[in-house]
């Protein structure tokens, strides 16, 4: 879901039609990209391919990617935005674990995208780059996770600690189980939902004494 303005890097606010097209942009160089990528090969392709491909500049490239292998964790992006919605429409009083668990739910998984992704960074991609990406991405899911703890409770020194090993905990967790899924093949959303609910599950009743006890559930 687009906001009817948004924030511009020179400080102006850009209009929805702006907004619509910057979407529109960044979907063109998305599939641009992966036509490419799964024609050449990740290596063999540049950035001015991809943007000599839709016709824009590289800098216009840059402003919707950090690199070229960004374009292939794409996938997990769009999940976040979903994620992040999702996770502040849960009721108040619902324990955390069930939460992150919910909002993971909420991802609207394009399948074909995320299995054509998974394909190519195990195909193309150094171990390195992947798990450079994978941590940043993880980094900011737990982020995510860790407002939504402090948005729920007062927060004294000690329990921001606490909040912040929670949310790191659950982090790694789902993205145990996102890695897993995708190692699978990318069947359905049903085998991610029971694989996530394992994940959770393994850290649950020790996480839920712990947040209790600091005040954070």
């Amino acid at each position: 879901m687009l906001a009817a303005v948004a924030p511009s890097t020179s400080g102006q606010r850009v209009g929805t039609s702006e907004v619509s097209r910057s979407a529109r942009t960044r979907q063109a160089l998305h599939e641009a990209a992966m036509r490419r990528f799964v024609a050449d090969g990740v290596n063999q392709t540049s950035v001015a391919d991809i943007a000599a491909d839709v016709g824009v500049t590289e800098r216009t490239f840059y402003r919707h990617f950090v690199s070229k292998h960004a374009v292939l964790f794409a996938d997990y992006d769009i999940g976040f935005e979903w994620f992040a919605r999702a996770l502040a429409l849960r009721p108040h009083g619902e324990p955390i674990t069930q939460s992150v668990r919910k909002a993971v739910d909420a991802f609207p998984f394009d399948f074909e995208m995320v299995r054509e992704a998974a394909i190519i960074r195990s195909r193309d991609l150094d171990q390195e780059i992947i798990t450079g990406h994978i941590r940043r991405l993880r980094d900011q899911l737990a982020a995510e996770i860790q407002r939504f703890i402090r948005r729920r409770s007062a927060i004294t020194a000690d329990g921001a600690m606490i909040a912040d090993i929670a949310a790191h905990s659950l982090a790694s967790a789902v993205f145990i189980a996102l890695e897993t899924w995708m190692a699978k093949g990318v069947h359905e959303t049903d085998d991610l939902s029971r694989l996530t609910d394992m994940a959770l599950s393994a850290l649950e009743d020790g996480l839920t004494h712990t947040l209790r006890k600091a005040g954070l559930d």
